[in-house]
């Protein structure tokens, strides 16, 4: 089970001595950076799929070929992501896992500013709703680097 296994110390880049009782610690580290790793590389594995379902939700026309490449890349970009903080998670390398979430927080926090900034070509509504889509990662990111930078 998860915590047994972050409780042992190795996975989570903790000598047992560094974590509190039960691997507390260790737990939530592991836990949080493999919980947003999941749920990102689950947004790529869907977009990669259907891709043109986001886009219908904009209320649009038809999204065009590029446009579904587009999101395609995007969910690439994801998978990628979130495979590699998840891996990095629970290698017990905690260098690796705050390089992966480091990455994954300066990307949403990109895609937040593109979001917003984009409103004059994509329309207003569409523009918060990507924003706030990628705010809600950004604020799971600092969860999880929370996590892995303890004060």
């Amino acid at each position: 089970m998860w915590w047994s296994v972050a409780a042992s110390g190795p996975r989570t880049g903790r000598s047992p001595e560094s974590t509190g009782p039960d691997g507390y610690a260790a737990t939530v580290t592991t836990m949080a950076g493999s919980t947003m790793g999941w749920l990102r590389a689950a947004v790529g594995v869907a977009l990669i799929a259907a891709p043109g379902v986001p886009m219908r939700f904009a209320g649009n026309e038809e999204p065009s070929g590029a446009s579904l490449l587009l999101m395609r890349t995007i969910g690439v970009r994801d998978l990628v992501l979130g495979l590699g903080t998840v891996a990095a998670s629970r290698s017990g390398a905690g260098d690796d896992a705050r390089r992966w979430t480091d990455a994954t927080l300066a990307s949403d926090g990109l895609d937040t500013v593109l979001g917003l900034v984009s409103a004059r070509s994509i329309g207003r509504r569409d523009a918060l709703a990507a924003a706030g889509l990628a705010l809600s990662f950004v604020c799971g990111d600092l969860v999880a680097r929370r996590a892995l930078h303890p004060r």
